[in-house]
């Protein structure tokens, strides 16, 4: 299989959803999974993650061109997704709490000053407020965007940690496998331009799956069609970034390989 830094792999990796035997059906079923997750959340994306998973195996351990998988064996889907989506919970675990915790500060401090009843009368509803509260305000707000933006930024890092972390676990077989950063790092380091264009590509045929979906948001006659190309869009999103993923890891394996 071609490298991702080849326009042949990028070619592969970006538009292998649309080929291949069945890939409609295929492709329905997994939509299908992404509409159920906005009905019940969690559940029914286990098996979608399970599959990606497949995907990743086909590029890492069978040196393969991405292919969408038959949907069969639902129990390996089931177990596997819990392992895909374990390891990508926990590593963008600490940025979501950061965020969270910026956003509890910033506004616990903002209604503290709005329902504290000391800075208002029913005599004088204009009072002047207390100073000390508007201080605490400010500090509250600029505190927590502070701690917000931190989150964001260890979100983003942790993105570009969590695709070889995936690959390794994907590699050995073992949940663990991902959270063994000496043995990863010298794959991630070894193919660090790699896993940036990897990252390049995925966010631009983002902008450019979205493009149509946008058209139809703001469509009066086609917008109902808009949910429908959400889930297909947010599917076909999926497949590609882990069928990049495993080519940048594959990449890193043979580039150590060669040393």
């Amino acid at each position: 299989m071609a490298s991702t830094a080849s326009l042949e792999g990028v070619k592969k990796a970006v538009f292998f959803p649309f080929k291949g035997k069945s890939w409609g059906m295929k492709m329905l079923i997994g939509s299908a999974l992404v509409f159920a997750n906005y009905i019940i959340p969690i559940v029914s994306i286990i098996p979608l993650f399970g599959y990606y998973g497949r995907i990743m195996k086909r590029v890492i351990n069978e040196n393969e061109d991405p292919e969408l998988p038959e949907w069969n064996d639902w129990g390996e889907l089931f177990s596997e997704g819990i392992k895909i989506f374990g390891v990508t919970f926990l590593y963008t675990l600490p940025g979501l709490l950061m965020m969270v915790a910026g956003f509890v500060l910033m506004f616990a401090m903002n209604f503290a000053f709005m329902f504290d009843p000391s800075n208002y009368t029913a005599y004088s509803p204009y009072q002047t407020p207390d100073m000390g509260l508007i201080f605490g305000s400010m500090i509250g707000m600029f505190g927590g965007m502070l701690v917000i933006m931190v989150g964001m930024l260890v979100t983003l890092v942790a993105s570009l940690f969590l695709p070889p972390a995936l690959g390794h676990m994907i590699s050995k077989g073992e949940f663990g496998a991902a959270f063994r950063v000496k043995e990863w790092w010298p794959a991630f380091k070894a193919n660090f331009s790699g896993y940036l264009l990897a990252l390049g590509i995925l966010y631009g045929v983002y902008f450019i799956l979205f493009i149509p979906v946008y058209f139809l948001y703001i469509s009066v006659v086609l917008c109902f069609l808009m949910p429908l190309a959400m889930v297909v869009t947010s599917f076909v999103l999926g497949a590609v970034a882990c069928s990049l993923y495993a080519v940048a890891y594959r990449d890193a394996t043979r580039k150590l390989a060669a040393q």
